[in-house]
């Protein structure tokens, strides 16, 4: 059995009645291995049971608990999505949010500041050049739905429970967005979800007597805590990106190159057949100016391949009227991140639906191989997707481990400054992660390093911690 790094829990020197806690969890792919998952749920579990069973004298005293599940994004989730007003939208997907280095300086989580979305993809690393292989995303970047979602100052176990229970194992590893989001829910800046949630029901997850949460960090009697638990360290964040001054590799916001003629309208665009589908090598800047447009269609015969228009319409003259009567090529836009729709059930599709349904590298795969070997796109052109993709659609450096580690240590400071108490958890960690866990935590006392199922140890010891420094009587 592993030994705790602390010879036992801290000591309270005052007692408080009202506790925030958030628990802030790891559920990184990592942690699908060697049962880590399976005893961080169990942990997670009793943690709960312990310390909300000390809301059995409320409302002299009261204990909240936020749940911020992480990997290298948080999902808001539907609880906290309707407060983050300024969303800069790319899909309709899924609800993470990137953040400025200068978000890791404070303890606020301003839910009026203007944040970049993440997209919505699937890094697969390979894809046959085989049309009929089914290319469909199986694990986007972001979780959907309530998977791994935040629950926000909460009072009910079952609740909890189920949600821990639910966690579900992927992706990469950003502590410091787990951090920053679980530090943000004991700000008074996110007092508007709160308010949000409560309700006077009596099993109600946010009881009405948290409606002030979370509190002032000079209230008088009331306790701040984090609980932080890895099995890792800082990996690197990702998003589609866009590449300057390159318009049709604009991946996160901007139109492909990509066409298709759906019959139905309503027909799934990996069933689209390749005889429906146009790759235009000419005409950058469509839909401001359709008159150089030029297009490849590699489902016909070759004679037929070269047109100056998509596959859809007759003739050139049909595309430019379809083009026209829509106010230059706008036709119907169809929500963030989408395409231009046209008559006939002709779309252009901008890439980021493109990546919302199918493996980055089945689209080269499905859509690009044939135009390329016949060499209407080339290996590196300027207007043309490569086959190959040199500039990659993927930043998978848009927050790299050096930067994550320096935010982690600044949100960390930030926290501790505002008498965030903060109890860390490296759990199978390597030395990376135990290192920022170390430097993350209020003091040495507060730092557990464990293996197996000794984290329940560690968990059993924080909500001790707790207990004591709470007046139950």
């Amino acid at each position: 059995m592993s030994a705790l790094t602390v010879s036992g829990t801290s000591t309270a020197e005052e007692r408080v009645n009202d506790v925030e806690i958030s628990l802030v969890l790891d559920v990184s792919g990592s942690m699908a291995s060697n049962n880590r998952m399976v005893h961080m749920r169990d942990a997670a579990t009793d943690f709960v049971t312990d310390v909300l069973a000390n809301n059995t004298n409320a409302p002299q005293g009261l204990i909240t608990i936020s749940l911020v599940p992480y990997s290298a994004v948080v999902n808001v989730g539907s609880q906290v999505e309707p407060y983050m007003t300024n969303v800069n939208r790319t899909h309709d997907y899924s609800t993470c949010v990137l953040f400025d280095d200068a978000d890791f300086l404070t303890t606020e989580l301003d839910l009026d500041k203007e944040y970049d979305h993440v997209s919505h993809f699937d890094q697969g690393w390979y894809y046959p050049n085989d049309y009929s292989s089914d290319p469909t995303i199986d694990a986007p970047f972001c979780y959907q739905g309530e998977l791994n979602s935040i629950k926000a100052h909460t009072t009910s176990v079952s609740n909890l429970h189920t949600a821990i229970d639910e966690l579900y194992p992927f992706g990469a590893t950003a502590i410091d967005m787990g951090v920053k989001w679980g530090v943000g829910l004991l700000d008074p800046s996110t007092n508007d979800i709160v308010l949000g949630l409560v309700s006077p029901a009596p099993l109600a997850p946010t009881p009405m007597i948290a409606a002030t949460r979370p509190e002032a960090f000079d209230e008088p009697d009331v306790l701040k805590v984090i609980v932080l638990m890895t099995d890792g360290d800082n990996t690197e964040q990702r998003d589609l990106r866009d590449v300057p001054n390159r318009p049709l590799r604009q991946y996160k916001t901007g139109l492909s190159f990509i066409w298709f003629n759906y019959d139905p309208s309503n027909e799934n665009l990996v069933d689209v057949p390749r005889e429906r589908v146009s790759i235009q090598y000419q005409g950058n800047y469509t839909p401001n100016d359709p008159y150089d447009d030029a297009f490849y269609r590699p489902g016909v015969g070759s004679y037929y391949r070269w047109r100056d228009y998509p596959v859809g319409y007759s003739s050139r003259t049909e595309y430019r009227n379809a083009f026209l009567a829509e106010g230059i090529g706008f036709s119907t836009v169809r929500g963030p991140g989408r395409g231009v729709e046209y008559a006939g059930n002709v779309h252009n599709h901008s890439w980021q639906e493109l990546f919302a349904v199918v493996d980055t590298n089945a689209i080269s795969g499905k859509w690009l191989s044939r135009p390329y070997n016949e060499g209407a796109i080339s290996y590196n052109g300027s207007d043309g997707l490569s086959y190959y993709g040199p500039l990659a659609a993927v930043d998978s450096d848009l927050v790299d481990n050096n930067a994550a580690d320096a935010r982690l240590k600044n949100i960390c400071e930030t926290a501790r400054d505002e008498g965030i108490i903060i109890y860390t958890v490296a759990f199978e960690a390597p030395s990376a992660g135990r290192a920022a866990l170390q430097n993350c935590a209020s003091s040495p006392s507060h730092y557990f390093d464990v293996d197996g199922p000794d984290i329940s140890l560690a968990f059993d010891a924080i909500a001790s911690d707790i207990r004591a420094l709470k007046l139950t009587q």
